[in-house]
């Protein structure tokens, strides 16, 4: 090797490591960047390769070193597998959600929600059947009878509202999701671009892979990267990202729980075409506007529908204690409907005048309570309202407890999964240090050779002076 082959060595060597230095700061200064993948400078030797010829001849040596490119430590596997965890994991913590709205929604246990209202309301026809003559039993059967009708439309009045802001969240993040995939088609097309000059793309890809991330929490969309750099999104198979190709969702059906029946909710590709989508966040919205939520209106309904006819029936059985003038005793008249309307929506008290609540169970005496015992005794219809309501709330909360559970392992999953990769591709600043100290010794020592070759060549010419 000549002296002068020894500077281009040492200063290739210069160069690489100069290079090397600059991509461990962009790494630490990216440790808190979520989403950047570190980096790692590429370096192989350049050989000393000379032609076969009679007289060539080889030293043996090298010429240096050369950097081959920057590499993105990037796990595809473990970032699918993330992708996926963090899916489902939006989905049960968003029906997680769901469940604990309808919870507060319904009240229950307590002792002031509607399963101790109807205990009390039932105990106030014991008190008329007990003194059937007196007026303020009646009057506090009448009130107790209202707080039981208030609390039903006021529980299904949430639960309409619960599945109205569902709908509103489900068109939000179908926003979202259109304004994700047409930021996944423009870093597509700039990371193809720059593919065909040379340029890195490393940040841009980061960039990317956290767009999709985002897109598979939404949606469950799964990536499926190409050679030119470029990645396509799918839906269950369809695609709605190819390269800078985008396709547009939106959120159909009505707005209103009563509505959902004649405009069922869905989401669908714009221009047509059902968009299956069965993880994610917008998923446990679409399952929350055509099952639970729904599910849950119509067991308060279904509820509401029994106690209204069961206490009409037993109500039309009886006599109450009306004085028709210019009468000053009663002139009893059989009982008419109790309750008035059909279901939790519109269910009220159709008597406000408590003589007309018909306790007596014959016309001859109407200071009876013999009908009101009947009604008292609803209570312990094993097919009444008051079991029914008991099952709804039970079936709801062993529902809401399932999720839970399932809720809490998966997020213990996703966290270790996204520990998993974080560990594969994020910033060690223990390493990057270690890096450091490493690419700056070898600068060093570069350096050194380079001033050890410029003094022997000063050396050598001074000596043919």
């Amino acid at each position: 090797m000549s002296t002068f082959s020894g500077l281009n060595t040492a200063l290739s060597a210069l160069y690489a490591q100069r290079r090397a230095l600059d991509i461990t700061g962009q790494n630490v200064a990216n440790v808190n960047t979520e989403g950047y993948s570190r980096q790692r400078v590429e370096l192989a030797p350049v050989e000393n390769v000379t032609e076969p010829a009679r007289y060539s001849i080889s030293s043996g040596v090298g010429d240096g070193v050369r950097i081959t490119g920057v590499t993105r430590l990037h796990n595809e596997f473990m970032t699918n597998r993330t992708r996926a965890e963090h899916g489902l994991n939006e989905y049960l913590q968003a029906q997680k959600t769901v469940y604990t709205n309808i919870e507060q929604a319904l009240g229950e246990p307590s002792d002031n929600g509607l399963q101790a209202q109807l205990s009390e309301y039932w105990t106030a026809w014991s008190d008329v059947a007990n003194r059937p003559g007196d007026p303020s039993s009646r009057t506090a059967l009448l009130s107790r009878a209202n707080t039981v009708a208030g609390t039903m439309r006021t529980t299904r009045a949430n639960l309409a509202e619960l599945y109205t802001a569902t709908r509103e969240q489900l068109g939000a993040d179908i926003n979202v999701v259109n304004q994700t995939t047409a930021g996944i088609g423009d870093l597509n097309a700039r990371i193809a671009l720059a593919k065909v000059a040379d340029m890195p793309t490393n940040e841009l890809s980061d960039k990317r892979d956290q767009l999709v991330l985002r897109l598979s929490e939404l949606t469950g969309a799964t990536a499926r990267p190409k050679q030119d750099g470029s990645t396509d999104v799918l839906l269950a198979g369809a695609v709605i990202v190819q390269g800078d190709t985008v396709r547009q969702l939106e959120a159909v059906g009505s707005t209103t729980v009563d509505g959902r029946a004649a405009a069922p909710p869905r989401v669908q590709f714009v221009g047509g075409g059902i968009a299956s989508i069965t993880t994610g966040k917008i998923a446990s919205r679409l399952e929350a506007l055509t099952k639970t939520v729904p599910d849950a209106v119509q067991g308060l309904d279904d509820v509401a529908g029994l106690l209204i006819s069961t206490v009409n029936t037993q109500h039309a059985k009886g006599w109450d204690i009306t004085v028709v003038p210019p009468a000053t005793v009663p002139t009893p008249v059989q009982g008419g409907d109790f309750f008035s309307g059909t279901d939790a929506h519109d269910i009220g008290v159709a008597i406000t005048d408590p003589t007309k609540v018909a306790a007596s169970g014959t016309a001859t005496n109407p200071f009876q309570g013999d009908n009101a015992i009947e009604m008292a005794n609803l209570a312990k219809d094993t097919a009444g309202a008051d079991v029914r309501y008991r099952n709804f709330v039970v079936d709801t909360g062993v529902a809401a407890q399932t999720i839970n559970r399932r809720a809490d392992a998966q997020q213990v999953i996703s966290d270790d999964v996204s520990a998993a990769e974080q560990a594969e591709s994020g910033v060690s600043l223990d390493e990057e240090m270690t890096n450091m100290l490493q690419f700056q010794r070898a600068y060093e020592a570069a350096a050194k050779v380079i001033s050890v070759v410029d003094t022997t060549l000063d050396s050598l010419i001074n000596m043919k002076r």
